[in-house]
């Protein structure tokens, strides 16, 4: 007799079916319908799945993993799958390395890529630029070394197994949630967008703080305080659709968010003009468009070479600068 299926199965299951490309063909709907009949918790984690990997898909910045042709020409090859011969496929897709499974293996973006990584336990990460992460998944943990950057992880449920983030001496701990980790030099930032986490400071004399969705917090060495604030929330998480939230930032900032994305680096040569708050929405990977607004918004003047664009203010007839306080990008 086979063996029910664990939560992680389904899960996992759930997963190879949402990023499957759609439409889908007549012989893999039957292959779906027949799925989903053969256990009642199996619609709502493909439900689950589908709402995490649309909301990634949105965004023309993010690419697809590495992994993913293999992962894509794994689901378009399996036939009509029941309980068990789902359970054996997912076991030669993992036994295939088609997923982030290895201790130490290490995944990591280039300058203004973003990723969108299935992993092996269900669970997507979406990685963003100049990022890297370590992935090992035992049969009692699922650890993930935030080697340098940020992530944002949707976590499959699981509790038999927590899912835990190091970043340096920082720890992020949730069982079936979504949230991200920046890692600082000196900690790392942590902003949930659903669920409940648990954070820490490895070794500090002092118990983990709880945070739910809408709460941010900074994680390090000095006692973590938790703030309630889900807008923003997300504006610090636009990246993950390609976007940067100018939600009153300063303007040198905003150019700092920029360089993070991009080989052509903008400069801001006034201090005055890079101390000026700015409202709107850009996308990453348009620092052109971006800095054309600042020009025109601050009678600003910009001028480019092939790798830097450098914004000033432009003189006036006394011989004095000015720039407009009104935001951009509205």
């Amino acid at each position: 007799m086979t063996p029910p299926e664990t939560s992680e199965q389904i899960e996992v299951a759930a997963s190879l079916w949402a990023v499957k490309d759609r439409p889908l063909s007549p012989e893999d709907e039957a292959a779906l319908g027949t799925w989903l009949a053969g256990d009642p918790r199996r619609r709502g984690a493909l439900l689950r799945a589908q709402a995490a990997w649309s909301s990634l898909s949105r965004a023309k910045a993010l690419g697809p993993s590495t992994a993913w042709p293999a992962v894509r020409d794994a689901v378009s090859r399996r036939k009509v799958l029941t309980s068990g011969g789902i359970a054996a496929g997912l076991m030669a897709a993992c036994g295939a390395g088609l997923f982030v499974t290895l201790r130490g293996e290490e995944t990591a973006t280039r300058t203004g890529e973003i990723r969108r990584l299935p992993m092996s336990d269900g669970s997507i990460a979406a990685i963003n630029t100049q990022s890297a992460i370590r992935v090992a998944m035992t049969e009692k943990q699922r650890h993930v070394e935030l080697v340098k950057g940020e992530v944002w992880f949707k976590v499959a449920k699981n509790p038999e197994r927590p899912f835990v983030v190091a970043a340096g001496d920082a720890r992020v701990q949730a069982v079936g949630t979504a949230f991200s980790v920046r890692r600082r030099d000196n900690g790392a930032e942590v902003l949930v967008t659903e669920g409940t986490v648990k954070a820490w400071f490895n070794g500090a004399d002092r118990p983990a703080v709880i945070l739910k969705a809408g709460d941010r917090t900074f994680i390090g060495e000095a006692e973590a305080a938790v703030y309630h604030a889900p807008e923003v929330v997300d504006n610090a998480l636009a990246w993950r659709e390609g976007k940067i939230a100018l939600a009153g930032k300063t303007l040198a900032d905003v150019a700092s968010d920029y360089n993070r994305y991009n080989r052509t680096q903008i400069v801001i040569r006034d201090a005055a003009l890079g101390g000026e708050r700015l409202f709107g929405r850009f996308s990453t990977d348009d620092p052109e468009g971006f800095s054309n607004a600042v020009a025109q918004a601050f009678d600003a003047e910009v001028t480019r070479t092939d790798t830097t664009i450098y914004i000033g203010v432009k003189k006036i007839n006394d011989g004095s600068t000015e720039a407009e306080t009104s935001g951009i990008g509205q």
